[in-house]
């Protein structure tokens, strides 16, 4: 059965970071199994349990945080761009793991299909 990879490097503040949301859910829904969801660049941000609530991007990260947290998907967050970013363990939401970019390095050697959000 084909598995998938998604790698988020849409922000926030970007409409891919939704996008990569519902194609997350929907996967969910289906028969294919997500292997692993890696979150790069920005994308980093959507793992940030410490957003501005005033920030209209907050409410994306936050879709982002519940969804990872009630469905224990396996959420990596790639820990130099995270670091980077100011996102560190104690700033990072619950279900997400830092991660090297080893981790990403395994998701495309894993096979199945790989989709980028940026």
């Amino acid at each position: 059965m084909t598995e998938f990879s998604l790698l988020v490097t849409a922000g926030p503040q970007r409409p891919g970071a939704l996008t990569a949301l519902r194609t997350a859910r929907a996967l969910q829904a289906s028969p294919y199994p997500i292997y692993r969801l890696f979150f790069y660049g920005e994308g980093v941000l959507l793992a940030h349990r410490l957003l501005d609530a005033g920030d209209p991007a907050s409410e994306t990260a936050r879709a982002w945080q519940h969804w990872v947290r009630d469905t224990s998907a396996p959420a990596t967050v790639c820990v130099g761009a995270a670091h980077k970013r100011g996102v560190t363990a104690e700033t990072l939401a619950g279900g997400f793991q830092l991660v090297g970019l080893g981790d990403w390095v395994d998701a495309l050697n894993h096979g199945g299909r790989v989709v980028h959000f940026g």
